[in-house]
């Protein structure tokens, strides 16, 4: 008698994006036993950025990731090095609470732990749309019009964001505005020879150095060797037009030392903005695509893994249950608001207030200490504390000759506040009609900066 052919288990999780958020969660959710499922676009070998990244170092031991190591991890740096426009303030931190990192490198080491875990990838596959059964989630469509099936979909595609702009609930389907994003753009090249200045700075081979408020965004340098310099810019889109590309282009055209070779590079939009809603029935959304970017400084690696650990646990333990409802999935929802989320919002509020700001009013705010050494810690590495009575005082005092531009510190410092306390907040079970009510304080809150923008 022949044997009857076995049953194939059905799949548990479908995650589409083989991103950092994508490749944490598949491992994590392997490891657990579960049966998942990753659709990648992107064929395996252009995964990965093609340069290196700063990722926070405390990520690693969240996300149970072991750091990096060998040709993973460039240069150390000691600490990061903050710059007015007009160069005439420097501010040196303490510390970099981060490790640079070669995101290809990287990339295919969260690839293969995923695999070895017992993931499935599916390179070249396109997934165009989620399917939906009622109120829920319940599985994806390819672009040859198959459809796969799973227990729950996760959107991890990054800025395209293919599943949730697909699903008309709440804001999951948020059109995002220019004055959500960044242009952003770096260059790797080599030092011929001698010293590198940044107008009348010494840049130092063990030091970051960033300068915050140029072109309504940042520049920055560091060498990934004692040969290499990473050249990179970042402009608010609907702040300014030019071009983060020209910016690096000018600083390389300038230096006779710095070959122009590009041995690497690129760039393009990057989502800044304060995350809202990231789960519904069988659905969660994670990394880019559910708006988990450092607001105030680009890094979204760091960010992406702590959101996948916390999904992983919060997917396992409903899967366990049998219950992935959006009561049950919401406990992701909070924990990454509780962890990250809050203070992405209040970064957020901060950076498109300063972002009104020429570079003039900005270099005064650095030069009088009114942007603080302590303000630049809680902006680079991801926290925010609350602006106090005090805080406000002395700032105030100190730009006494400067009252318009005061009023309009005390404005920022007040609605930061607003929104931090308002995140804080969010109700901590799913209820409609509480979340819609939360969720329409918060529009609102940033609709007053809106209409002064």
């Amino acid at each position: 008698m022949s044997k009857k052919k076995q049953k194939e288990k059905p799949t548990d999780v479908i995650i589409v994006g083989a991103g950092i958020a994508g490749c944490v969660l598949a491992f994590h959710l392997s490891n657990a036993r579960f049966k998942v499922k990753v659709f990648e676009k992107s064929e395996r070998k252009d995964l990965g950025h093609d340069w290196c990244d700063s990722v926070e170092k405390k990520a690693f031991a969240y996300a149970s990731i072991p750091p990096p190591k060998g040709k993973e991890k460039k240069k150390e740096v000691d600490h990061l090095v903050i710059l007015s426009p007009n160069f005439n303030k420097v501010i040196h931190l303490d510390y970099y609470d981060y490790w640079i990192v070669d995101r290809k490198l990287y990339h295919e080491r969260l690839v293969t732990m995923a695999e070895k875990a017992g993931a499935e990838f599916n390179f070249g596959v396109e997934i165009v749309e989620p399917m939906g059964r009622g109120q829920w989630v319940v599985g994806v469509k390819t672009n040859s019009d198959k459809i796969e099936n799973a227990r729950i979909v996760i959107d991890c595609s990054g800025k395209e964001r293919i599943l949730a702009r697909n699903i008309e609930i709440l804001d999951l389907n948020l059109e995002l505005k220019k004055k959500d994003k960044v242009k952003a753009y770096r260059e790797l090249h080599e030092v011929i020879e001698g010293d590198i200045n940044w107008e009348n700075i010494p840049v130092e081979k063990n030091l970051l150095y960033y300068r915050y408020g140029y072109e309504k965004g940042y520049s920055r340098l560091n060498f990934e060797d004692d040969n290499h310099l990473d050249i990179g810019a970042g402009v608010g889109k609907g702040y300014s037009d030019r071009s983060p590309k020209a910016i690096v282009n000018d600083f390389v055209n300038s230096k006779k030392n710095v070959d122009n070779k590009i041995l690497r590079g690129g760039g393009g939009d990057i989502i800044l903005r304060r995350p809202t809603t990231m789960v519904w029935y069988g659905f969660l959304a994670v990394g880019e695509a559910a708006c988990q970017v450092v607001p105030t400084n680009g890094c979204g690696v760091g960010p992406a893994m702590i959101g996948a650990k916390i999904a992983a646990e919060v997917v396992a333990d409903s899967l366990r249950r049998k219950e992935v409802s959006i009561d049950s999935l919401w406990k992701y929802q909070v924990r990454f608001m509780e962890e990250r989320g809050r203070d992405h919002a209040a970064l957020d509020m901060l950076r498109r207030q300063v972002l009104t700001f020429n570079e003039e009013e900005y270099s005064f705010l650095i030069e009088k200490g009114i942007l603080s050494k302590q303000d630049f810690k809680n902006v680079i590495h991801a926290k925010y504390y609350k602006i106090g009575l005090w805080k406000m005082f002395l700032s105030a005092f100190k730009g006494i000759r400067r009252i318009k531009l005061m009023l309009k510190m005390s404005k920022v410092a007040s609605r930061t506040n607003r929104i931090y306390k308002h995140y804080k907040k969010m109700p901590k079970e799913y209820e409609s009609r509480k979340y819609l009510s939360w969720l329409l304080g918060h529009m609102s809150l940033f609709e007053e900066i809106e209409k002064e923008s």
